[in-house]
């Protein structure tokens, strides 16, 4: 007992913690539960926090609660209520794991070429597959970071509050990030995801060139792309039915996301003639985390034509162009008629109206299609020339080229007068128009007439070149029956079949080789001996015959006496050709001398008809007589037009510049008797002085293309050059033939020749002017005229012959535009030597063509080729080196709108959705 002690009364109530634990989490809110105990209730109480109080909040009677927000440290408070005071409590604040920064670095793959970008504050991206991302991140009261996905779990590498973590992600991922420290296990995990864009494959769209271009090769044209870039593009070929044995050939394309291709089928790929490949193009992106991947094309098929066959091709789509080309000209002659009408009406109406103004129009733009179409068949007659014995020097061919060049330019000339006609047609009267109507209708009439020439010596030309080709087939047929007889291995029914299927398609070449030299104005000698093509085929049956049996022994004299008798067929053709061209020349040039007589006699006549015309005076009874005589000379060069016109449909040499000559010599005929019966005399004496001049100019074209004929007569006893004679020659052997020709040109020249003088061969007593009296223009022609000639033929065939070495030796080595100057100027070489023969000229020219091919080997040889005697393995790799597109091709590739999808600089979601985009359209 304390009876000294004082002491208070109990509280009436008590205050009780109902919380299990004062204990929280930093930053997380916590809710004190208070209740009281006691004989009184109390209606409120208050929390004391520091120098702070509050309300608690009521909840029922006698309970109450509190919210603290986000404690950071340890909280000490009591709780007062009707001045009842509670002991001192305190609240514990635990430390949690808190992230103070997050960011992600994200790398790249370096083949797309996209510089590091980082993200901060989310761990959400999207992003190209293969990119290394890193996270860092920045901690407070951390111990450990976890990146989790639903497969496995990866620690942070911790430094000092900062951990690091860094993955390569290849597919799309969802994750966690997940702290802890000592107090708090797996505190918070945060959920993040990370969407990967794949690389698409590159995608390859290739078409073929449409048939409607008219293009003779094979080409193809291809777009490329892909998301980030593309890397190569391959031609990937092989024999049909052979996908094992490919081979690959490398397109150059650019490294970018798109590019379009043109290639022309078969290029430069290593292919064996007369052989069927399917091929498909292949291209590959940049991927290098796959690899490349790559996307092919569909499979195309094309046939490599072996020689004979391309020759077979050429041939048919020549006669298809001349065919279509004679139908045009058959048009022309409509058209000269309707000409004629214009000028008349021209001349009768002193004003047109609008009907006639059209009629002038529509023949205007008549003519214009008629042009253009005429100028087209024209380029597909030079090019089928262009493509046929490529590496074969041919003298008609070359004459048939230059010709047809010259034809394209007088066709340029005629648009531009039509397009002038065009300009001046509203003006009837205009005597601009007039003229131009008149020179359109001249330059017509002249080019009609080559074009007729050009038709026929074309068609001349390939019924000559089809005779030696099938008796080349026939040589070679012979030799295969020959080699089958021999060999008891292969000496087989089956094989014998296959030869008598080839003497059947030789026997219908023959068949189609007479119906087109039928066709010709002047036939050639083309024997056809249907009793040995007889005697052929029952030897041939007979020897299958044999074989059916398998007896060989009896088979084997059919087979020599078929493969004699083919032989004997194939030089019968051949000495028929060559006797059927020489007897040819020799009557061409004899007609050629008659020309030249008649035409030196008409331009003599037609001089004494100016002077009569000159000296009689106006109104003399004399005047009508001179008209008739001009008339009569009209008659008489009508004839020498006849028969210069006849002799150019199967002799090359009586150029285009004849045939204008001759047009102008008619021309002015035709004006001088029409201004000379309407008394403009003067007019008319200058246009009988033009008809003169023309002759003249005629003459002297005519005198040297006699020469020329002269010279190819000469040599065409020794024959003509082989095809492939010089071949095997490399280029130091060409070098050193080239300078002994040089040296045989030097000693073939006499002494007494000046400088810019020769010999020039073939020349004649020809009359070279109207005050000529038989003189020729380098006196009479020595005794050794038919001498020098040989000599100097002998020269032009090994000269032919080394050019065509050089031809062939460039192609060999993959060179071919390479020494383009040197071969040009060979051929320049060879006219010369026809034109002028042996002449100091002629030596310049072999020293300037010397001193190229020493340039051409020492270009060669920086280039890595050593020009030495070297075997001939083919060493070449495939370069897809391409000629110049045909002008169509080009035209039509420009037409083309072509959307050139370059990358854009989006982020990668936005990319995203412009590809799905795409995809869906």
């Amino acid at each position: 007992m304390h009876f000294n002690a004082a002491f208070s009364p109990p509280a009436p109530f008590v205050f009780r913690i109902l919380n299990s634990t004062l204990v929280t989490e930093q930053d997380k809110d916590f809710i004190l539960h208070i209740k009281t105990q006691g004989k009184i209730v109390p209606e409120s109480a208050m929390i004391f926090i520091g120098k702070e109080s509050y309300f608690l909040e009521t909840i029922k009677p006698g309970e109450f609660q509190f919210k603290i927000t986000k404690p950071v440290n340890t909280i000490s408070f009591y709780i007062k209520a009707n001045d009842v005071v509670s002991s001192d409590y305190e609240l514990k604040v635990i430390a949690v794991p808190t992230i103070s920064n997050f960011q992600m670095n994200l790398v790249y793959p370096a083949y797309l070429n996209l510089k590091s970008t980082i993200i901060k504050g989310t761990g959400n991206a999207i992003i190209p597959e293969g990119t290394q991302v890193t996270w860092i991140i920045s901690t407070n009261a951390t111990q450990n970071v976890m990146w989790s996905n639903d497969f496995k779990t990866f620690p942070f590498s911790k430094s000092s509050n900062s951990f690091q973590l860094t993955k390569n992600i290849v597919q799309n991922t969802e994750y966690q990030i997940i702290t802890s420290n000592n107090a708090i296990k797996n505190f918070e995990k945060l959920n993040y995801q990370i969407n990967v864009i794949k690389d698409q494959f590159p995608t390859i769209n290739i078409t073929k060139a449409s048939d409607s271009l008219a293009i003779s090769n094979a080409y193809f044209i291809g777009q490329l792309s892909d998301d980030y870039g593309l890397s190569k593009l391959q031609i990937v070929y092989y024999e049909s039915g052979k996908p094992v044995n490919t081979k690959r050939g490398t397109i150059a394309i650019k490294q970018a996301t798109f590019d379009q291709f043109v290639f022309e089928f078969p290029s430069n790929l290593d292919l064996v003639k007369g052989t069927n490949y399917d091929f498909y193009f292949e291209v590959f992106d940049n991927d290098a985390i796959h690899h490349f991947k790559s996307s092919r094309s569909s499979v195309f098929s094309n046939r490599i034509l072996s020689d004979e066959e391309k020759q077979n091709s050429l041939l048919k789509e020549q006669n298809s162009t001349i065919n279509s080309l004679q139908k045009t000209l058959s048009k022309q002659d409509k058209q000269f008629s309707d000409l004629d009408k214009l000028q008349q009406m021209n001349k009768e109406k002193n004003d047109l109206n609008f009907k006639d103004r059209q009629k002038i129009n529509d023949f205007v733009n008549q003519q214009q299609l008629q042009n253009n179409l005429m100028k087209e068949f024209a380029n597909k007659m030079k090019n089928n020339l262009d493509k046929s014995n490529v590496n074969q020097f041919d003298d008609k061919k070359e004459l048939l080229q230059k010709r047809l060049d010259n034809t394209t330019k007088e066709f340029d000339k005629n648009k531009k007068l039509l397009d002038e006609l065009n300009e001046l047609y509203k003006k009837i009267k205009d005597e601009d128009f007039v003229q131009k109507l008149e020179k359109y209708k001249e330059n017509s009439k002249s080019q009609n007439r080559n074009l007729a020439q050009l038709v026929e010596l074309t068609k001349r030309y390939y019924v000559e070149k089809k005779a030696e080709q099938l008796a080349d087939k026939l040589h070679k047929l012979s030799q295969k029956e020959d080699k089958l007889s021999e060999s008891d291995k292969e000496n087989t029914l089956e094989e014998q079949k296959k030869l008598s299927e080839e003497f059947d398609a030789i026997q219908e070449e023959l068949k189609n080789l007479n119906k087109d030299n039928d066709d010709l104005k002047s036939p050639m000698d083309i024997p056809s001996d249907l009793d040995m093509e007889k005697s052929i085929k029952e030897d041939l049956n007979k020897a299958s015959s044999d074989l059916q049996y398998n007896n060989k022994t009896k088979a084997k004299p059919s087979q020599k006496s078929a493969a004699k008798k083919m032989q004997e067929m194939s030089k019968s053709i051949e000495k028929s050709m060559e006797d059927s061209a020489k007897d040819q020349i020799e009557e061409d040039v004899k007609m050629l001398r008659q020309i030249l007589d008649n035409l030196l006699a008409y331009s003599f006549s037609q001089e004494d008809v100016m002077n009569q015309f000159r000296a009689t005076k106006i109104g003399s009874p004399s005047f009508n007589k001179y008209i008739k005589t001009q008339q009569n000379l009209k008659t008489q060069f009508k004839h020498i037009d006849d028969s210069l016109f006849t002799l150019s449909l199967r002799q090359p040499k009586i150029a285009e510049s004849v045939t204008k000559e001759v047009a102008n010599v008619q021309y002015n005929i035709d004006k001088s008797i029409e201004s000379l019966t309407e008394s403009q005399f003067s007019k008319g004496f200058s246009q009988q002085q033009y008809a003169i001049s023309s002759a003249n100019k005629l003459a002297d074209l005519l005198s040297n293309s006699l020469n020329s004929m002269q010279m190819q007569m000469s040599g065409s006893s020794s024959g003509k050059p082989k095809p492939g004679q010089g071949s095997g020659m490399q280029l130091p052997d060409i070098i050193k033939k080239q300078g002994e020709l040089s040296d045989k040109i030097k000693q073939g020249m006499k002494p007494s020749s000046k400088p810019g003088e020769g010999n020039k061969p073939g020349d004649s007593n020809t009359k070279g002017s109207q005050s000529g009296k038989g003189q020729g223009q380098n006196g009479d022609i020595n005794s050794d005229g038919e001498g020098d000639a040989k000599a100097t033929m002998d020269i032009y065939k090994q000269q032919q012959q080394l050019r065509e070495a050089l031809q062939e030796e460039l192609n060999k080595k993959g060179l071919g535009n390479n020494g383009q100057n040197t071969l040009e100027q060979m051929k320049q070489l060879e006219k010369l030597l026809l034109n002028k023969g042996f002449s100091n000229e002629s030596i310049q020219k072999m020293n300037n063509i010397k001193q190229e091919l020493l340039k051409l080997e020492t270009a060669i040889r920086l280039q890595g080729e050593d020009p030495k005697r070297q075997s001939e393995s083919n060493l070449k790799n495939f370069s897809n080196q391409s000629n110049p597109l045909p002008k169509v091709l080009s035209d039509y590739l420009n037409s083309i709108e072509i959307l050139n999808r370059q990358s854009l600089p989006l982020r990668s979601n936005f990319n995203q959705k412009v590809q799905v985009y795409f995809k869906h359209k």
